[in-house]
């Protein structure tokens, strides 16, 4: 039995045990608790993630050819503002990720920008052609690996929002 301030390794070891068994126990409530508001917030985040994927790949596939014609401060502009709506597009991907990790990814394979880091790899490489002002492989990038990237992300999100549609609280 522990009493007052005891150095007893075993008593120590208890304390901690004891402790480590109430974080858990105050997990598992902080679960039950999240669990309704967090499968809503997820269902209704995806029909907006698609709708984003989508309009981004159209919109950077819409301003390729003005990006292989023309070194314009409009073009530049407009390929700017898309890649600040893409980074937050991947952060709010990332945001909803985490929630569907709680729930194991509801057996779906990881969605495609996050797989095996393909989004990041990508990313680095339209930086680099950017960097470069190499504007035919950016456009390249664009329109081979970047749009064809969101219509995949947007088929992800379709099958995730069919398994939250047939999850069962």
């Amino acid at each position: 039995m522990c009493r007052g301030a005891s150095r007893d390794p075993e008593c120590v070891l208890n304390i901690e045990s004891n402790i480590q068994q109430e974080e858990e126990d105050m997990n598992e409530v902080k679960k039950v608790i999240e669990r309704p508001e967090l499968i809503n917030a997820i269902r209704e985040s995806i029909s907006d993630a698609r709708y984003s994927a989508t309009k981004l790949a159209e919109t950077f596939t819409g301003n390729i050819q003005h990006l292989r014609l023309e070194e314009s401060e409009k073009v530049f502009t407009n390929l700017t503002q898309n890649i600040q709506d893409l980074a937050c597009f991947v952060e709010f991907v990332d945001q909803l990720r985490e929630g569907v990790d709680y729930y194991n990814g509801f057996g779906l394979p990881p969605d495609p920008i996050s797989a095996d880091n393909s989004g990041l790899d990508l990313f680095q490489e339209m930086h680099t052609a950017m960097a470069s002002k190499d504007w035919v492989m950016l456009s390249d990038l664009i329109e081979y690996e970047l749009s064809p990237l969101l219509q995949k992300e947007d088929e992800w999100l379709g099958a995730l929002g069919e398994k939250v549609h047939e999850y069962r609280d």
